[in-house]
């Protein structure tokens, strides 16, 4: 019978710790570092850094047992990894990654904007039912053959063991459906096609499919057996729809109010009002658990129910951004990590392996195809949103750890979800260059560009100067440097003010959602608009162009020349090479 661990002092606990947060962040930062290097997400060189620390690499196996406690006995662990990760520091990185889900899930659910649906309800409900419905429909059918008796070498591995079909089926399913939002916008906006019929019906799906497939999740955790405090899936149900209809029918309808009297875009984000969200993400987590939804389920509803005020999702996101996506979701990756050792796979489960990801591949890509020609787009396209739908980021690792709680989701299986995680992500990015190739990226900077320059009046005669101050600190000087071309040109001087602000950081996992393009915008040119002016008022002519780019650098350079600027007058934050590489002077200041 195996004995307990040793219990750690406090002391020495906290050590651990410590070094294992630095050991976790070292390798995140490394291999995360090589991914985005070779073009590929920073979230997938996280995922596999995690592997790379665990199990699988080092050797031995993490102490198992009720990893919610620092000093409960539990089953031995061995090797050199539980020397590193010992049980009860492991306990307390896996509370933390467990707190970092439900942040993460806030954050997704604010950026679920109500205002994609709009203009394209019909194709969108198409295409987001169909990625959900059969990627479901599926979990089920793949269910069905692995719980297949002598089907499989090891069937009792690939399954949850005493778990109903239902369960299983649900859970499966919800791991099958998922998508992974950010990421699929982030991609339509560096690709600048978000605004084409394609993103916005891409968009507008997956935005649809979020919330269905935490409907599917949460569905799958009441039914399974669990120390919830309802005891049937109908209560447990019924009792996710009441707190559903509170918080968007009593608590929207408050924070609204509280928002309008403290938020101000132009302002650094109110930090009442920020511990008022934080506050709302972890209290809705908590009532969600005890109804036995899951806490992430509580996160994402919360985040959801936010009034969608313009500045709003990028402020909250700009002040949770750096300490969530660069501290605590590298941890949660690690502890993912840790628990994938690939070294449980045997060979007889390959096949049942290779069914659940031809299934999940299926699925998302083959459906979202499908769909996508069936409300009009042309195969490309469809494909497009396919692959997109397709991508899981570190989505489908929340229905992983979710099931591995509720005793559903064994070693084996739980490894089949990280390889999925890994593969759909790593394919996203080159398949996604095949369907929306450079050219057509090209094609659409072009057409941003002639619209911007198309509103602008003719110009004749006299040198013409490209200001780009960068922010509205540069103002001033960027102010003093037309001055200064002013008195210096003999004839009458023609400026062009221009700011392109870019995309938000963090896309990988969040970003600021599609609307805040509209909000960037308008900030933008409300600090750019009065320096025009400025100039305007000295006699010279003077046009201002605004708009967000996905590299600022480069459509900065090509603005410029197709007006052809002669000079440009950058600010500090500015980069200069691509606008010399144009043939131009540049002048910065200082």
């Amino acid at each position: 019978m195996p004995t307990p661990p040793e219990v750690l002092p406090p002391g020495e606990v906290i050590a651990y710790v410590l070094a294992d947060i630095a050991i976790i962040l070292i390798a995140a930062r490394i291999v995360g570092g090589l991914m985005v290097k070779v073009g590929q997400p920073r979230i997938v060189g996280e995922m596999i850094s995690g592997i790379l620390i665990g199990p699988t690499v080092i050797g031995g196996q993490l102490a198992k047992g009720a990893v919610t406690s620092l000093d409960l006995p539990a089953v031995d662990g061995s090797g050199l990894v539980n020397d590193i990760f010992p049980l009860q520091a492991f306990a307390f990185l896996s509370l933390l990654g467990s707190l970092t889900l439900v942040f993460f899930m806030f954050l997704v659910g604010l950026e679920v904007e109500q205002r994609l649906l709009r203009g394209r309800e019909r194709q969108i409900l198409v295409v987001a039912l169909t990625v959900i419905v059969v990627p479901v429909a599926l979990g089920f059918l793949v269910g069905a053959i692995l719980d297949e008796p002598g089907k499989w070498k090891s069937p009792e591995t690939l399954t949850g063991g005493d778990v109903s079909a239902t369960t299983h089926g649900l859970f499966l399913g919800a791991a099958l459906a998922v998508t992974a939002f950010p990421v699929m916008a982030r991609i339509l906006q560096e690709k600048r096609v978000l605004n084409t019929a394609m993103g916005g019906i891409g968009v507008g799906a997956a935005a649809v499919v979020t919330p269905l497939m935490f409907l599917v999740l949460a569905g799958a955790v009441a039914s399974a057996k669990g120390d919830g405090v309802p005891d049937t899936v109908a209560v447990k149900l019924g009792l996710a729809i009441v707190l559903v209809a509170f918080l968007f029918v009593a608590v929207r309808p408050l924070l609204k109010i509280v928002i309008d009297k403290r938020f101000d875009p132009d302002e650094p984000l109110d930090g009442d009002l920020f511990a008022l969200l934080l506050i709302g993400a972890v209290a809705t987590g908590f009532v969600a658990d005890r109804i036995g939804i899951n806490s992430l389920n509580g996160g994402f509803l919360f985040g959801a129910c936010v009034p969608q005020v313009a500045g709003l999702g990028r402020a909250v996101i700009d002040r949770m951004q750096q300490f969530v996506v660069v501290f605590l979701i590298p941890i949660f990756l690690a502890v993912s990590g840790l628990q994938t050792n690939l070294r449980v796979l045997e060979f007889g489960l390959i096949g049942g392996i290779v069914l659940f990801l031809a299934a999940m591949i299926a699925g998302k890509w083959g459906a979202g195809a499908v769909a996508g020609r069936a409300v009009g787009l042309n195969w490309r396209e469809s494909n497009a949103i396919g692959v997109l739908m397709n991508c899981r980021g570190l989505m489908i690792l929340v229905v992983a750890v979710i099931g591995k709680q509720a005793g559903v989701i064994t070693d084996p299986m739980y490894v089949t979800f990280v390889i999925g995680a890994i593969a759909t992500t790593l394919m996203t990015g080159p398949l996604v260059g095949v369907f929306i190739p450079a050219a057509e990226v090209d094609d659409e900077r072009e057409k941003t560009i002639t619209k911007s320059l198309a509103a602008i009046p003719a110009m004749t005669g006299g040198p013409r100067a490209l200001i780009a101050p960068g922010s509205p600190a540069a103002a001033p000087q960027a102010m003093v440097d037309a001055e200064a071309l002013m008195s210096a040109s003999g004839e009458r001087a023609q400026f062009l003010v221009a700011h392109l602000p870019p995309l938000a950081p963090g896309g990988d996992y969040v970003g600021a959602g599609p609307e805040e393009e509209h909000f960037a915008v308008k900030r933008a040119l409300g600090w750019l608009e009065p320096l025009g002016e400025a100039i305007r008022g000295r006699g010279f002519d003077v046009e201002v162009v605004c708009f967000q780019s996905p590299d600022p650098p480069s459509d900065l350079a090509r603005l410029a020349s197709e007006w052809a600027a002669t000079e440009a007058h950058v600010g500090p934050t500015v980069a200069s090479a691509p606008l010399r590489d144009a043939g131009m002077e540049i002048k910065r200041p200082g």
